[in-house]
């Protein structure tokens, strides 16, 4: 693959044969190349080079620059050719007025048939040496972000690196380049071409973060035939993306996530990996861990009962008791996520929307509620205390109830 930049004058265009264009063997050199990956479908390519011209005039006309593609995936219809500035001498000047008029100005684009190019014709008020930025769009020149995540052994700080990985399959070498993400640090590397190169973005020290525990029956069914009431409690890191919790820099990247622990003896063991979504600034990232032995969880209906209003239209008023164990050595908080729309549907008729309900009085004082996943999918939180210390004592199993009416089903 070669690509070619290069000048020719109206005169030469017009003595060559009529099937061909005069291409320069060589390539004038790049002065500078900058990668813009904050699109993951394209890059923006920018590239400056020192091109000479001539002047025109009537007899010779105008500059022809010729710029070639081949085995590339370059997007034609996002070239664009800008002049930045003149030399005079030994010092650059910017693009001005010469007499009144423009010294540099691109007065035409030609794209021949069944070519991978495209042919500038360029105005100079005067003959010299002029840079040129020379920008496009690219595929199959992709980045992807991952990040490591290593916990300390109390599980309540973590330091968090942010990678991006830059593989280029475009059919280009781009030599020494500068590569920014469209946040965070510029790097200057050697891109070439079927390489992949990962870079270090951030590290992120000491990010406070919150072990959570969530039990949510619809999501994860039954934990087993064995225990048919139970249902997976699944463990997540949860750290805020802002500057009070030591991060905030940029908004986080969707992109893997291996995650670690301090093992105590100055090693580090392997805890999983998950997936983060796009975490803007001050949002959350979750970060899955598996799932969790220590809590058990049992859900059970306790009470179901319909009240008419009038025709099919009715109250369901439920109570819905959990049943709750922990054998961590830890305290913990277990959030119990109940769909009200799923309870509306398996139990009472169709909501029509999200379901209108009320809480009853004998909704346990312990539980906290939270509402971010809507009104309709409250988040229960119930405080867990550690197992006991004495292992011949056995753990306290805690009760308590959810206590609603959902309100004009049919």
């Amino acid at each position: 693959m070669r690509r070619f930049l290069c000048v020719l004058t109206l005169v030469a265009m017009l003595s060559a044969p009529a099937d061909a264009r005069i291409k320069l063997a060589t390539l004038p050199v790049r002065e500078r190349v900058e990668l813009q990956l904050d699109n993951g479908a394209y890059t923006l390519v920018e590239e400056e080079r020192i091109v000479p011209l001539l002047k025109s005039t009537a007899k010779t006309g105008n500059n022809m620059i010729d710029f070639s593609w081949s085995n590339t995936s370059i997007d034609k219809d996002s070239i664009q050719f800008r002049p930045l500035s003149f030399r005079a001498g030994k010092d650059w000047q910017p693009i001005g007025k010469a007499n009144g008029e423009v010294e540099i100005n691109v007065i035409n684009v030609a794209y021949p048939p069944g070519e991978n190019s495209l042919v500038w014709e360029v105005f100079a008020a005067k003959a010299g040496v002029v840079k040129v930025r020379v920008s496009y769009l690219i595929h199959n020149l992709t980045r992807t972000f991952n990040y490591r995540a290593l916990a300390n052994k109390d599980e309540t700080l973590l330091t968090l690196r942010s990678f991006i990985k830059l593989r280029n399959y475009s059919g280009e070498e781009f030599g020494k380049a500068g590569v920014w993400a469209g946040f965070g640090p510029k790097f200057l590397k050697e891109v070439g071409q079927q390489e992949e190169i990962q870079m270090l973005v951030k590290r992120f020290p000491e990010v406070p973060i919150v072990k959570t525990f969530k039990f949510d029956w619809y999501s994860n069914g039954q934990l087993n035939p064995d225990k048919p009431f139970a249902s997976e409690i699944l463990m997540h890191y949860e750290l805020t993306n802002d500057e009070k919790n030591n991060l905030g820099a940029f908004p986080l990247q969707p992109g893997k996530v291996r995650i670690f622990i301090e093992d105590g003896r100055g090693g580090q063991a392997f805890l999983g990996e998950d997936v983060s979504r796009l975490t803007p600034l001050d949002d959350k990232m979750e970060l899955y861990l598996g799932q969790s032995r220590d809590i058990v969880c049992s859900r059970i209906i306790e009470e179901n009962q319909r009240h008419a209003v009038r025709g099919n239209l009715h109250h369901q008023e439920m109570i819905i008791k959990y049943e709750i164990e922990n054998f961590r050595d830890k305290p913990a908080t277990l959030d119990i996520i109940e769909q009200l729309n799923r309870d509306a549907v398996e139990y009472a008729g169709n909501p029509h929307g999200d379901a209108e309900w009320e809480m009853g009085e004998q909704t346990s004082r312990e539980l906290k509620f939270s509402y971010e996943l809507g009104n309709a999918t409250p988040v229960l939180h119930i405080k867990l205390a550690p197992r006991p210390k004495d292992p011949d004592e056995e753990v306290e199993k805690i009760v308590v109830r959810f206590h609603f009416t959902l309100k004009n089903v049919w």
